[in-house]
């Protein structure tokens, strides 16, 4: 092969491998902290019309994210939760008093993409926020300090 047949094909190639980071990126929402949300999560007073879902353990919790009707969070590490239950009340505790090594805990809003508020997150663990719009599963990165006990 020829050095311009060789540089033809290498061009096609980081051509293909841009256009499909650009397809995972299309789908990157985020988070913007929020006194407001630290302060409805701390006094319990958080949308009552959101579903949430703790990160961990009940005993050993690193998060609790609320998200729009429709919206949803799946995964073995992810728990449903009853806002009216005490377990609530118990794991946004722990979150609050149990930070992960030298974090604290905040509020947050999540936005999908388009920067379209779709939940709210409490939590001392940073995310990566990715909503499939065809879908509107949301997918939550965060570090995982339960796996380094």
């Amino acid at each position: 092969m020829s050095w311009q047949e060789t540089a033809r094909t290498t061009v096609v190639f980081g051509i293909m491998a841009l256009l499909s980071l650009g397809c995972q990126f299309e789908n990157v929402g985020g988070i913007e902290r929020s006194p407001e949300v630290t302060a409805a999560f701390e006094t319990l007073r958080i949308p009552a019309e959101y579903q949430y879902y703790f990160l961990n353990q009940e005993n050993n919790p690193f998060g609790v994210v609320g998200l729009k009707s429709g919206y949803w969070i799946e995964g073995p590490e992810w728990r449903s939760v009853d806002p009216s239950a005490p377990v609530f009340a118990k794991v946004v505790e722990s979150v609050k008093r149990f930070p992960a090594q030298g974090g604290f805990t905040e509020g947050y809003y999540v936005y999908d993409s388009r920067k379209s508020p779709i939940g709210v997150w409490y939590s001392s663990l940073g995310a990566g926020i990715t909503v499939d719009p065809s879908t509107k599963r949301v997918l939550i990165t965060t570090a995982r300090p339960w796996l380094q006990q």
